[in-house]
């Protein structure tokens, strides 16, 4: 029971805030704005469209890498976007990502099990939930289509199931704990199968059954229980898409870590962005310290927020204190209680160092973020100190890190005169004279893919050049697919245009001569949307004659 069982206004109290918060942020992301971020433009709304028109085999990578990313998580954003208004959607999105405060509500009251007057203990939990939904990263994703709040929920509902029941998990009831343990598990590994980064919470709390107590066989059952859910739930919700990944790119993955698996698809590199894990192990030990100074080493927007760096310096803290009361004592709170909170912290740590080695980018570790008062809270009180010493500890901490954070911006679109029945995405291209014999090509770094819904459906969209493919790669088969496609377009007479952000048009001339185009040398036509400034479309036509290239053809 998360509830108060005897104290009837605590009992209301607490149900009228977890009832009402997740509408509260839903509104708080409407009036945040419509969301606009690169990578919704990039390839959350084209993947999902792609996936739902079935343009697989006629458009090729026109999201750059991110064209290969399981669209499941994108379908219901997208589908939602078709039949309600943009505010609609924003607001729909927002309460999903405010119910993070049920389950972080849920947690913050089972680590007080030692807290018995149910107001203060129902008080404190939803302080502490309060203080998780607030930090500078998750604000700035409110209502964002990033979702690394969205798969919060799987992360947060997973621990909360694994150290729920009165520690359940390592009671005297085998069975019952390796279900429950499977169980969250499914719901970890269900997070995984939807955003691959979040693997990092996947290996943390399945490796914390390994060191949470217990004897050694039962931690082994338990983190193999958990780490069959996990396979389960990746099944279940990725499954599809690696087979899918497999059956037409000989990767599972594609194309990440293709220097294993050599798919002839793409280069053999790992195509990993390892950009922001810090180098050594000095610069790892004072990592949050670093980023806390400047956000920029841990992604691509100004932030702060101290959350994670609090419950880091009160977790080194915790663990000195109880590595010098067990060389004492030589003895642990063996109890089922104190092991589920020993596996929380453990779960929080372990997830944390993961992160550091595999992506060391913020966004990433956003469930942990909003773990971390919960973190606090459960870590200061294992202090061997009077409860009104760590009582304050814990409510100064929260309370700094509460002021002291600061949201960042992902390209949020004003409402401004908007009518209120405007659609998430609205793109108005100019009229072409033969969509059944074009072909639409693209270039540049910009996120376009966006647009593609705007033009007929039966226009392939071809990415020459990105920062995933590129003309040097060779001939790799995605970059023969688009040669092939484009000589057969001019032996066709088919026409041919670039769709290209204003500021990326040297490209007319450095990359359409490697597949034997030009410029047409006359203006570009504006595309226009809801989303961001005007793209251009321009006309490009062959450098030469279809005759006088099959006898000098272009390589």
């Amino acid at each position: 029971m998360l509830l108060p069982t005897q104290d009837r206004t605590a009992r209301r109290l607490a149900l009228s805030l977890l009832l009402a918060g997740p509408f509260l942020f839903g509104l708080w992301a409407a009036l945040l704005g419509q969301d606009g971020n690169w990578d919704l433009r990039n390839y959350h709304w084209y993947n999902a469209y792609a996936f739902l028109t079935g343009r697989w085999g006629m458009d090729v990578a026109p999201a750059q890498v991110a064209s290969f990313y399981n669209p499941t998580l994108d379908l219901p954003f997208f589908l939602a976007a078709q039949v309600w208004p943009a505010r609609v959607v924003e607001f729909l999105l927002g309460s999903i990502q405010g119910a993070n405060l049920v389950l972080l509500y849920g947690l913050a009251w089972m680590v007080q099990r030692a807290v018995t007057p149910e107001r203060r203990r129902t008080l404190v939990a939803l302080a502490v939930a309060v203080c998780g939904m607030v930090g500078g990263g998750q604000v700035g994703l409110l209502g964002t289509t990033f979702y690394d709040n969205v798969i919060s929920l799987f992360v947060l509902g997973g621990v909360l199931v694994a150290i729920g029941g009165g520690g359940a998990a390592w009671g005297p009831d085998a069975g019952r704990a390796f279900r429950r343990v499977a169980l969250a598990g499914l719901l970890v590994g269900s997070g995984v199968g939807l955003k691959q980064p979040t693997i990092v919470f996947a290996v943390g709390t399945c490796a914390a059954f390994l060191l949470a107590g217990g004897t050694p066989w039962r931690r082994l059952f338990l983190a193999f229980f958990f780490g069959v859910g996990v396979l389960a739930g990746m099944a279940l919700f990725s499954g599809h898409w690696m087979w899918f990944l497999w059956s037409h790119f000989q990767n599972p993955l594609f194309p990440y870590f293709n220097n294993v698996f050599h798919s002839p698809w793409g280069t053999p590199d790992p195509y990993r962005d390892d950009k922001f894990i810090p180098k050594g192990a000095v610069a790892a030990a004072l990592f949050p310290l670093a980023w806390a100074m400047d956000p920029k080493l841990v992604g691509e927007i100004v932030f702060r927020d101290y959350r994670v760096l609090a419950a880091y310096g009160v977790l080194l803290v915790t663990g000195a204190v109880m590595l010098v009361a067990w060389g004492r004592t030589r003895s642990m709170d063996a109890t089922a209680p104190a092991r589920a909170r020993r596996y929380l912290l453990l779960a929080g740590s372990l997830s944390y160092l993961v992160w550091l080695k595999l992506f060391a980018i913020y966004r990433y570790l956003i469930p942990l973020e909003m773990l971390a008062p919960v973190l606090i809270l459960a870590a200061i009180s294992l202090w061997p100190v009077p409860a009104r010493v760590r009582g304050a500890v814990t409510a100064v901490l929260l309370l700094l890190v509460t002021a002291t954070a600061q949201s960042g911006t992902w390209a949020r679109v004003a409402w401004g005169n908007r009518p209120w029945n405007a659609k998430v995405s609205e793109v108005q291209a100019p009229a072409l004279p033969r969509p059944d014999h074009t072909v639409m090509l693209m270039t540049g770094y910009a996120p376009t893919s966006f647009l593609i819904p705007g033009f007929p459906p039966q226009i392939p969209f071809l990415r020459l050049q990105s920062y995933f493919i590129h003309p040097d790669q060779g001939d790799i088969l995605l970059n023969r697919q688009m040669r092939q496609r484009i000589n057969q377009g001019i032996a066709d007479g088919d026409d041919f245009y670039l769709l290209v952000a204003h500021w990326e048009t040297w490209t007319i001339d450095q990359i359409l001569p490697r597949y034997g185009l030009k410029g047409a040398e006359e203006p570009c036509q504006p595309v226009t949307s809801t989303l961001d400034e005007p793209m251009l479309l321009c006309r490009i036509i062959p450098l030469q004659p279809a005759a006088d290239r099959d006898m000098n053809p272009v390589n």
